[in-house]
């Protein structure tokens, strides 16, 4: 019996041991196959939001024929809280900031460089503007190197070359012929990027409804200001009518656009968070660009206007160098 016994232990002992060498050996294949599929995942939630905003920033264009860039962004501020507070009740996510007034300094860098953003719109399709947006991984590159004294390698500074070419063909710039207008866009990357220095540094820990609760309330503060000043004096200029544009009476085409683009950014922002929280990072940044090629797509179904060669070959430009600055910056800190 004692035998009997012994026999059964040791083939349990065995057997046991067995399936766990068994798991242990497929505990790296299973891990990769994970990391893989939340990858995947991740590139497509990044896909989607890109397609999203490019679509509802297309019409941008439209709503500047009725209203200025501030009643436009005072009314999608009013439109977008109630449906981001909504969405925290449901997924019971925490909103309260853990440092208000970091929050605070992220909101304001960030919101300064999406209302430039914006505000380029109301002058230039959506390609070109996102264009000077998309120079903001550029940007942080130069901050890096300029603030804290962070080294460049050739291909670093070959890529930031390469991006800054591939933004000034398709912004049509003449580096002769600057203007505060004209380089309005790559000053919003500017500012766009260095936002993206202030999260990385200084607010990584925050939770992701106050980041985007802080972007929203910070854009909407900013636009009382200007927007109470040309109501009171109006501008008489034809330039930049967008941004110098007071209160006034609006149809009700310029609530429903308002209404897409406060829906649309907000169910954007939660796919590019979730995308962020699940993805490598650096994955996930390659696939943000996808912007630019969305963008391209929805102004020729939407408005039939198509772009030519040189556009094309600066989209790619700033897709191929953004994505080398992604990967080398994530093979770094990894």
């Amino acid at each position: 019996m004692h035998l009997l016994a012994a026999s059964k232990l040791v083939r349990l002992y065995l057997t046991t041991s067995f399936r766990y060498l068994r798991y242990e050996a497929l505990l790296p294949r299973l891990e990769f196959t994970v990391k893989y599929n939340q990858n995947i995942s991740a590139a497509l939630l990044a896909i989607g939001a890109s397609a999203i905003l490019s679509f509802i920033d297309n019409f941008v264009g439209e709503i500047s024929e009725e209203a200025g860039l501030w009643q436009f962004q005072i009314t999608r501020t009013l439109m977008a809280l109630p449906l981001l507070y909504l969405g925290v009740r449901v997924f019971k996510a925490k909103i309260l900031p853990s440092n208000i007034k970091l929050l605070v300094v992220r909101s304001v860098i960030v919101s300064a460089g999406l209302l430039m953003y914006f505000a380029t719109l109301g002058f230039l399709p959506v390609t070109q503007a996102a264009a000077g947006l998309f120079s903001a991984p550029i940007w942080v590159l130069i901050f890096s190197a300029t603030l804290f004294s962070q080294r460049l390698g050739v291909l670093q500074i070959l890529a930031t070359l390469g991006g800054f070419a591939g933004v000034l063909i398709l912004l049509k710039i003449d580096p002769r012929s600057i203007t505060l207008l004209t380089s309005l866009p790559l000053i919003a990357g500017a500012f766009y990027g260095l936002g993206m220095m202030v999260t990385r540094h200084w607010c990584a820990s925050e939770n992701l409804a106050s980041l985007a609760f802080g972007i929203f309330i910070t854009m909407g503060i900013f636009s009382i200001l200007p927007l109470t000043y040309f109501t009171i004096w109006p501008s008489n200029s034809e330039v930049s009518l967008f941004i110098m544009r007071g209160y006034q009476p609006v149809s009700a085409t310029f609530y429903w656009l308002t209404l897409l683009q406060a829906v649309g950014a907000v169910i954007a922002v939660s796919l590019i968070s979730q995308a962020y929280r699940i993805g490598d990072p650096t994955y996930v940044a390659v696939f943000e660009y996808s912007f630019l090629i969305f963008a391209a797509i929805w102004t020729f179904l939407l408005w039939n206007k198509g772009i030519g060669i040189d556009a094309v070959f600066g989209i790619a430009l700033i897709i191929v160098c953004g994505s080398i600055i992604a990967i080398i910056g994530g093979k770094r800190k990894a």
